[in-house]
């Protein structure tokens, strides 16, 4: 009889519900999506009953195709505020990390000074990384929603409470919120930053481990889900958290990258010292803090081209034939991957892609294959001013998410980043972290550091750099493009103008937020 833990990986857009035994071979997965509600311009919303009656649905499929479950662990998108009242119920929709409402308000509290907010919270001020904005937000816009509040949670908190009745918070979403400082070892709120914003500690969960056992399965929950009553559930953490932990990321100086829409390299770190331009949080594993660089449109620059530029094109695939076409340099061409402003390196909103250097002589493959070379790139941006900062460059990243798997892009990755690049045949990096999580909470193994967990990276293989021309050629347009920006911002600032630019639809405008990926 196969016994299995489950992973509930809830993303922003769908959840995604997977069973794995004992040595992490995937069982069962099943898939709901759920719409983001977005009512005004800068709103973006989840329902909540919704989302938990799809997430249920997703398990209880699960369910009926594994035997025996012996836990539960959840990965959620970082961060969703979610608002409880006394009798623990939602009192208003979850504001997802891409909600921009609160912006002016966090402003006007915290300043322009990035490097002074990290060095005070450990993140630069956005909406995305400090939810403390959207609680004073409803305070001040919602008076009669916010007169009810007894408790505030995210997405992971709120899914357990429905699952086991109880609620918390875990360090990998705490460190979203403001109201920390994540430099320090032992992960707990801080009374200046909860007086920073006229806030009542009282309505804060005390900050639990990612692999405490927060409740059991109770009777209703089985009912909806088809779990058995009593099993154990983990809190869990932010999604690109956990995949960070599946994958094996615990000591200091190793990274990997998730690629989705968005792109992340996440750095360990073994001490606090941290870098403007990443995000930062506390590990799963005690003693340990995650940096991660987010680039906004890593794989959703292919998508645009896919859908807006050349629609007969429909898939990735077809995308990197044409690429194969052109030559290492793509004939002198080179492409800015900013089409929805820009996070990691050099967050800036109103960044705008582009070509450079177009000829007549550039044909579309040279287009296309500029675009894998820019994102690239910009990962190697990444990657460098990580290295700069914490003096370790690695020999090797993992890389997971669904554009990990095309084998041209991660050797081009190789080529660029001068590394051996690691393409994870495991998809589902978030909800392996999740269930590990549950499974560790359930006694299934003892804690973060045992051996025999069935982490990712255990499996993977490498592609290595190539021909050193070729990796003479990259180097030449990396140059290039790593001055193209401070050399354009002004130019782009300039088109984005709200009256004019592309940004005169208010809606359309990026909120620079990350999904941690989480």
């Amino acid at each position: 009889m196969t016994e299995a833990f489950l992973g509930v990986d809830a993303g922003t857009s769908g959840i995604k519900v997977c069973a794995f035994t004992r040595e992490g071979r995937l069982v069962a997965k099943a898939h709901r999506a759920v719409p983001v509600v977005t009512p005004y311009p800068l709103w973006a919303e989840i329902d909540l009953d919704r989302y938990w009656a799809a997430t249920a649905d997703a398990i209880r499929e699960v369910a009926t195709r594994v035997p025996t479950i012996s836990s539960i662990g959840l990965a959620t998108t970082c961060p969703t505020t979610i608002l409880l009242d006394e009798e623990g119920q939602a009192i208003r929709p979850g504001i997802l990390y891409l909600d921009g409402r609160a912006q002016a308000g966090l402003e006007n509290v915290v300043g322009a000074d990035a490097e002074a907010e990290v060095q005070q919270t450990g993140n630069r001020a956005s909406t995305s990384t400090c939810w403390a904005a959207n609680l004073a937000w409803v305070r001040e816009n919602e008076p009669g929603a916010w007169a009810k509040v007894r408790r505030v949670t995210m997405l992971n908190g709120f899914l357990a409470r429905r699952l086991s009745g109880q609620d918390g918070i875990e360090p990998t979403q705490a460190s979203y919120s403001g109201l920390m400082r994540i430099a320090d070892p032992e992960p707990s709120w801080s009374r200046d930053l909860l007086a920073r914003w006229g806030l009542d500690g009282a309505i804060l969960p005390e900050i639990s481990g990612c692999t405490d056992m927060i409740g059991r399965v109770t009777d209703e929950a089985s009912i909806l889900t088809g779990v058995p009553a009593g099993i154990p559930v983990a809190l869990g953490a932010a999604d690109t958290a956990a995949a960070s932990f599946a994958v094996g990321l615990m000591d200091s100086g190793e990274v990997f990258e998730s690629v989705g829409t968005s792109g992340v390299i996440t750095f360990c770190l073994d001490r606090p010292d941290f870098e403007p331009s990443f995000l930062h949080r506390h590990h799963i594993v005690p003693g340990r803090w995650l940096a991660h660089g987010a680039m906004s449109t890593l794989g959703g620059a292919f998508g645009w081209l896919n859908n807006k530029v050349w629609p007969e094109l429909k898939t990735l695939a077809e995308l990197e034939r044409l690429a194969q076409e052109s030559v290492p340099g793509a004939n002198g061409l080179l492409f800015l991957p900013y089409l929805a402003g820009e996070r990691s390196p050099i967050w800036d909103a109103e960044a705008s892609g582009s070509w450079l250097g177009l000829l007549l002589r550039h044909s579309r493959q040279d287009m296309v294959r500029a675009v894998f070379e820019g994102t690239t790139f910009g990962l190697r941006q990444i990657l460098e001013r990580g290295s700069a900062k914490w003096g370790k460059r690695p020999e090797r990243m993992l890389s997971v998410g669904g554009g990990a798997r095309n084998k041209f892009w991660g050797q081009m990755k190789a080529d660029v980043l001068k590394l051996d690049y690691i393409m994870s045949d495991m998809p589902d990096a978030a909800a392996l972290g999740a269930g590990l999580l549950g499974a560790i909470a359930a006694g299934l193994f003892t804690g973060s550091d045992d051996r025999e967990l069935p982490l990712i990276s255990a499996n993977a293989t490498a592609i290595r750099p190539g021909s050193q021309r070729t990796i003479e050629t990259y180097d030449r347009m990396f140059t290039i493009f790593d001055a193209a920006y401070p050399q354009l911002c002004d130019l782009m600032h300039a088109l984005a103008d709200r009256s004019s630019g592309p940004y005169a639809d208010e809606e359309a405008r990026p909120r620079l937020g990350v999904r941690a990926t989480g």
